[in-house]
């Protein structure tokens, strides 16, 4: 079952109305939306192989966040902000993202579910001194059955989504 619940974290950014979560059985997931956000959130989320939770990102729309063409700015499972970089050249309708340092960066692919909802397909944390040689390797995959190479490569994690 889920349910919009209160966030157990700092609002994202200082927002607020940023102040909730959606409840997965007792796990808080996606800590840092509006209340609308996650209503919505528990909608599409049902939707969602119940293995793939963990992985699970919800559109935001933040103010004075410049980006340069980048985006959407997604928030992950854990209450982190990620930002899809831009599509991936070979993997139908997946996008390339990184979080921010946390104090690794999440890096890999998502692609869009519905709406506002999106998952990695792959994801990995990252050191900053390993950014760029994970993000290549990202590049070089020719289609979605790569990723799971690259997730073991970088002791990263796939969704059901990936073969």
């Amino acid at each position: 079952m889920l349910a919009v619940t209160d966030s157990p974290r700092t609002p994202l950014g200082g927002d607020l109305t940023r102040r909730f979560a959606v409840d997965a059985d007792g796990v808080v997931l996606l800590p840092g939306l509006t209340r609308p956000e996650a209503a919505r959130a528990c909608e599409w989320m049902a939707t969602v192989d119940p293995r793939d939770l963990p992985l699970v990102l919800a559109e935001v729309t933040l103010p004075v966040v410049l980006t340069d063409g980048a985006g959407p700015h997604l928030l992950d499972a854990s209450g982190a902000l990620v930002l899809a970089l831009g599509p991936h050249p070979r993997i139908v309708d997946g996008r390339v993202a990184m979080g921010e340092p946390d104090p690794d960066h999440a890096v890999g692919v998502v692609r869009c579910v519905t709406g506002d909802g999106w998952v990695w397909l792959a994801r990995a944390e990252v050191a900053a001194g390993a950014r760029v040689a994970a993000l290549d390797a990202l590049d070089t995959l020719t289609d979605v059955a790569g990723l799971a190479g690259w997730a073991a490569a970088n002791a990263g994690v796939t969704s059901t989504l990936v073969p």
